[in-house]
């Protein structure tokens, strides 16, 4: 109406049209980009928390001069590990044990399985020897010394762990098999330890091989864990734990990385003691010594043979596992 009346231009009124939009569509990203402020503001509260907080007494002074001395006692570690009446409860649950009065130990060149039902204290073994909480009573040894007593970060490098949902970070195939290997790697050196997890086949046949950048759809759970488990192997770790490791495996790939495990015996050069926890109980049949664990103790301790002939709680497992399958 105001251009028929002659009061403003066609010109002007595409000028004012253009304009308003734009306001509006600057007006919606400045509250856009507020709200994404605002929570990154909240994030970094969080981070500075972290960075304000104070370090575990895992890290301070005393277990370095532990350390020092173990560079001279003991430069290559055995892997011989004993939890000697290991009790514990998580602080949130002082009334609940987890564990009580544990004893076990583990040899170099051993692989020891840990098995039992779902709440029987196996991954809660495994993370008191990483040190990740500490033990209510007793103590655990390696190579008969005190696990407090240890440095930390020394005795984490000679450690490889591979959990049951492994990380992969958005990066090339090679870089996730080698993340957090401290020594110089070489590519014939992730390619045998990818030989070692039987992940090298199925590496190569990537669209880029070992440089395919790793995405979220790319790779099956199987595929992952076994990248993992060359990660782990990598390492070269005088302890290596396998807490649910082989649970997305198929059948052929699970068979082919207890091949891994029963190479352990084999390998003279290196004493690497092997703990594995697992549901599935053929991926443990093979090991040297299966633990049986209900309500936080041992129950029975024997190899696969012995269990069977025992017919108590393994055999049951084994029997429903069976049956399960049929």
């Amino acid at each position: 109406m105001s251009i028929l009346h002659g009061k403003i231009t066609a010109e002007q009124l595409t000028k004012f049209i253009l304009y308003g939009e734009w306001l509006i569509f600057s007006t919606w990203w400045i509250g856009d980009g507020l709200s994404s402020l605002m929570q990154s503001v909240g994030a970094s509260e969080k981070v500075f928390q972290l960075m304000d907080s104070l370090p575990s007494d895992q890290f301070l002074a005393q277990g370095k001069h532990i350390w020092q001395f173990l560079r001279l006692k003991l430069p290559k570690l055995r892997g011989h590990i004993e939890f000697v009446n290991v009790s514990f409860h998580y602080p949130s649950r002082a009334t609940v044990p987890v564990l009580k009065n544990l004893n076990v130990s583990v040899h170099p060149n051993e692989v020891v399985a840990i098995v039992g039902l779902s709440g029987s204290g196996k991954s809660t073994l495994v993370n008191l020897l990483l040190r990740l909480y500490e033990p209510t009573s007793g103590q655990i040894l390696i190579d008969g010394l005190p696990l407090k007593d240890l440095n930390i970060k020394w005795l984490r490098q000679r450690v490889g762990y591979v959990g049951q949902e492994p990380r992969l970070f958005r990066m090339d195939v090679s870089s996730n098999i080698r993340y957090g290997c401290v020594r110089r790697i070489t590519q014939e050196d992730v390619e045998w330890a990818a030989k070692q997890a039987y992940a090298h086949d199925f590496i190569l046949s990537l669209p880029n091989g070992y440089q395919t950048i790793v995405d979220d759809d790319l790779l099956s759970g199987g595929q992952k864990q076994r990248i993992a488990i060359a990660r782990a192997v990598l390492r070269d770790p005088n302890i290596l734990i396998l807490d649910e490791a082989t649970s997305a495996l198929d059948a052929e790939s699970e068979h082919n990385v207890k091949g891994v495990l029963r190479a352990v015996r084999n390998d003279r050069k290196t004493q690497r003691a092997v703990i594995i926890i697992a549901h599935r109980l053929s991926t443990i049949q093979a090991a040297d010594r299966i633990v049986v664990m209900d309500g936080g103790q041992i129950v029975e301790m024997g190899d696969h043979i012995e269990l069977l002939t025992k017919n108590g709680m393994y055999a049951r497992l084994t029997k429903r596992q069976a049956d399960a399958v049929a």
